[in-house]
């Protein structure tokens, strides 16, 4: 019998996407966001979380994602070994937890950018990417959403040369 993953599936959009269970700290109701003076456009801001400041990534504005009425907007808080360096994803809707079998997840095809979905979910009348969340965040990924910030950018292609 293959091994169950769980993964949390969402909107954004119109469309499903997931991410592993691991990867999410909590789930929390939409809460006060500050503009952060010359982020990208995706960067929402910032928002005070119990007795933490998280960074609220909106990935619908990078990839023109028109949002949606429907559903309850969320706020995923993604796990971090640095409690500095905690990241929120806004989206439109949770749907529920998904426990799937290693059958049913299949490799991303070569042409999908590698940084931004994981594998894919197969269900009996969906697919659902995954995100991949550690890639997602990573320097090299963060540049290539478009940070502007120099030294990011310095670290992403030390990366990229190693």
């Amino acid at each position: 019998m293959d091994e169950m993953k769980q993964f949390i599936q969402f909107k954004m959009g119109l469309n499903d996407y997931a991410v592993e269970m691991s990867c999410v700290r909590e789930i929390i109701k939409p809460v006060k966001v500050i503009d952060l003076l010359g982020a990208p456009e995706f960067v929402q801001g910032i928002a005070k979380v119990r007795e933490g400041v998280v960074t609220i990534i909106d990935l619908r504005k990078k990839f023109l994602i028109k949002p949606t009425d429907e559903g309850e907007p969320r706020i995923m808080i993604f796990e971090s070994d640095k409690e500095t360096e905690k990241v929120g994803l806004w989206v439109d809707d949770v749907v529920e937890i998904l426990e799937v079998e290693g059958n049913s997840l299949e490799r991303i095809p070569d042409i999908v950018h590698q940084g931004t979905i994981k594998e894919i979910i197969k269900t009996e009348d969906n697919i659902i990417p995954v995100i991949d969340v550690e890639q997602l965040f990573s320097n090299e990924v963060l540049t290539w959403l478009g940070s502007s910030d120099p030294e990011l950018i310095d670290k992403a292609k030390t990366v990229q040369g190693s």
